[in-house]
Order: C-alpha cells, then structure tokens, then sequence
C-alpha cells in the first residue's frame, strides 16, 4: 500500500511541476477526463391520437456522423368508444373501435451544431393499419313466424366494419429538448395518402369514412402531430 501512494504521489508531482513549464506534457500523465456519451434514444407518446382514442408511443434512435440521422418506430393501439371527434354516433350510438398499427419514419436533421434528436427535420416512411368498429345499424333480420315459418324484418342489430389501410407519409417538424432536462416535444406537419379497404358482413361499406380523421378514409391527408416525452 506504501508503494502504491508514493507511485500516485509522484505522478501528480511529476505533472504539476511539468506543467509549470510545459502544460501539454502535463496532459499525458494526468488521467483523461470520460466523456458523456450522447443521448441518442427517445421515447414519445403522441398526444392527437387519443382524440380517435389511438395510443401511440414511439421510439427513436438517432446514428450516423453527427447524429443527423434516426429511424422512428411507431406501434399504435386503438381501443374504445368512438368519439364524435372522428365520427357520427350510429343509431344505436354504441360504436367501440379496436385496432393496431405500425408507423415506420426515417428522418434526417437539418443542423449540425444541436444536440442529438434535436432540431428541424424532414422525414418520411410508410404506415399500416387495421380497424374493427361495432356498431349498431338497421338492416334485414330473419325473425321466425307464429306459423314456424322466417320472415325478414327490418331491425336494428348488431354490425361490424373491418378497415385496412395502407399509406405514407412526408413531414417536416422540429423537435426540441428542453434544458437540463430529459423532456422532448416535437412538433411537425406534412402531407400523406393512404389506401382502405373496408368490409361489413351485413351493409355496403364505408360508414367510416367521412373525413380524413375517421377510421376508413382515404386519399390525401395532412399528418399534423405533438408528441411528448424523454430522451434516455
């Protein structure tokens, strides 16, 4: 243990005396500060979706020189009551929604002096999605008759539409991270299209489908988002 202090001891002695004279000769004998790795991975939950009753929590990892790259990767969940936000109330007014989705983005940051997954961007990527909504509608019923016989009523009955859609996007946004802190929100709007399939067993389809914020539209759309969460 002797030995051990008078060899540190006389590392810094030799380093200070040194670096009286040659500050640079000082730096070699002296340990090298570590440096913090950068932050490269974040987390975000998007804030819009829920309005559709859409969960969506995305992570993003940033790479390349600079850190001007990153590939996001979106799982979405849909599950609930169908709010008039996205659509009008059937007649029974007891519309549920369940789905999954999948959002894929690459983006590439436009500056070079911010900290990583900060910044503007432009970025990109393709989308999937399927829907199940249940609803309650009108429609021809086989009803038996007192004589054993089925006659066809027009009744209100229980109904399912199933969506599948397809689509892209492209957007620009900037994302900021707030600071000494871990918080992240980003910003962004665009332009996308996307394509929907849609069948029901018992009704023509396309019920849901009455503007861009419903379940089975298609065409052009504007992706506008805020998502909200912490860089790791």
């Amino acid at each position: 243990m002797p030995a051990l202090w008078t060899r540190a001891g006389g590392r810094w002695l030799a380093a200070g005396l040194l670096g009286l004279a040659h500050p640079a000769a000082a730096q070699l004998l002296l340990p090298a500060a570590t440096a913090t790795p950068p932050q490269v991975l974040a987390i975000k939950a998007a804030v819009l979706p829920l309005l559709a009753r859409g969960y969506q929590l995305s992570l993003e990892k940033a790479w390349g020189q600079h850190y001007q790259q990153s590939l996001s990767l979106t799982p979405q969940l849909y599950y609930g009551p169908v709010s008039n936000t996205t659509s009008e109330p059937s007649e029974g007014g007891r519309d549920q929604v369940r789905g999954a989705g999948l959002d894929v983005q690459y983006r590439r940051y436009l500056s070079l002096r911010a900290r990583p997954l900060a910044g503007l961007y432009v970025a990109g990527g393709p989308q999937l999605q399927r829907f199940k909504v249940d609803f309650q509608a009108r429609s021809w019923q086989p009803e038996p008759g007192p004589n054993g016989l089925l006659y066809y009523q027009y009744l209100l009955a229980d109904q399912t539409e199933t969506i599948t859609r397809l689509g892209a996007t492209a957007v620009v946004g900037k994302q900021m991270v707030l600071d000494n802190t871990p918080l992240v929100i980003d910003l962004f709007v665009g332009l996308g299209w996307r394509a929907a399939w849609t069948s029901t067993s018992a009704l023509p389809a396309g019920r849901y489908a009455s503007g861009m914020s419903n379940y089975g539209s298609a065409g052009f759309f504007l992706p506008v988002g805020i998502k909200v969460g912490l860089v790791l």
